[in-house]
């Protein structure tokens, strides 16, 4: 559907003004970022958002691309708002949500700026939806390069991150840095990603600590991760269990008796948390065709499959990728091996 709405729009409005000989190339330029906004959206209530800012008939001179549109007879975002509507009402509510946001998933500016309704992706922080009640606030990291450069000072646990400046005035009172700062009063989550290239990995959620001031007048956020037992917002599989492990981990260091006494506190029936997970459609052929080369015999430890298969008998070995279709491998026998339950954890986990 969504493509559908963007065609609808580019059609009657961006492409003829691109297109029109006799538009000038100011006015053209303008257009044309409109037309790169639209191509950017993924669901037909973002895109009917973005219209909306269009509801209002400009009085003339108030706005120069309405103005010039008008006098080529071009049609413009105010004049097919209504017909938009028509068409595509049904879809409307379709629009991005806070819990779309997936802990682990990668992510992009535009992704952020979309929902943030901004259409800005040169900002590093966002405040959802806006003054004064926040539902959000959400953070773009870099972790390299700049004079003030973002790190982590325990990773992925603890982040520094700089305030807000303006020709390195980092001055608390900004709106970001205020938002931040009051997020704990607010009961503000803080949405961290971490940017690698285009990319943007939403790495968790995260508070306010405290604020640092340095001696050459910078001022920088301690920023902490929210533990995966303090929050429901959904998150990859590959981070649920990379989480459930650091957890582990700090139990380790626990003694026994210390344990002991947190496992009197605990609440026997554990609370849920929301795992995605993103599947492929595998082609059964190579899975058939691998089994049957390795003949019951696992591919790496070459013993025996541990077990039968209650279904149908045959020996139980699983079909392992060895370049993960997730990072680009291919689903061919070539690029697959039968192994048993043992050597599959290793491969994923040793």
């Amino acid at each position: 559907m969504i493509e559908h709405a963007r065609n609808f729009i580019l059609k009657e409005v961006d492409n003829p003004a691109l297109n029109h000989p006799d538009l000038n190339q100011k006015i053209k330029n303008k257009v044309q970022n409109s037309k790169n906004i639209v191509n950017k959206m993924k669901k037909t209530g973002d895109l009917y958002k973005y219209l909306e800012r269009f509801h209002n008939t400009p009085s003339p001179g108030e706005d120069e691309v309405y103005d010039e549109m008008k006098k080529l007879g071009l049609n413009t975002y105010e004049d097919i708002l209504p017909v938009f509507y028509q068409k595509f009402n049904h879809d409307i509510d379709n629009t991005t949500v806070l819990n779309d946001f997936i802990i682990g998933k990668i992510f992009s500016s535009w992704d952020i700026a979309i929902f943030a309704k901004t259409y800005n992706v040169q900002s590093g922080i966002y405040l959802i939806p806006g003054y004064p009640d926040y539902q959000a606030i959400f953070i773009k990291a870099t972790l390299d390069g700049g004079k003030y450069p973002n790190s982590w000072l325990i990773p992925e646990v603890e982040l520094k991150y700089y305030l807000y400046s303006l020709k390195e005035k980092f001055d608390p009172n900004y709106k970001v840095n205020q938002a931040i700062l009051n997020s704990n009063t607010t009961k503000t989550p803080i949405y961290v990603f971490i940017k690698n290239n285009l990319e943007l990995t939403l790495t968790g959620i995260f508070q306010c600590i405290e604020m640092v001031s340095e001696s050459d007048g910078s001022k920088w956020f301690r920023l902490k991760k929210i533990n995966i037992y303090e929050t429901t917002n959904p998150m990859t599989d590959e981070e649920y269990h990379k989480e459930i492990y650091k957890n582990i981990k700090e139990a380790q260091k626990l003694t026994s008796n210390e344990r002991k006494e947190l496992l009197k506190l605990v609440n026997k029936k554990p609370e849920t948390v929301q795992i995605i997970t993103t599947g492929f459609k595998r082609d059964p052929n190579v899975v058939a065709e691998v089994l049957e080369q390795a003949n019951g015999i696992c591919n790496y430890c070459k013993n025996e499959a541990p077990f039968l298969r209650a279904t149908d008998g045959t020996p139980y070995l699983e079909v392992h990728h060895v370049i993960p279709l997730a990072k680009g491998g291919d689903d061919t026998v070539e690029n697959a091996v039968a192994l048993c339950p043992n050597c599959h954890r290793k491969a994923h986990f040793g």
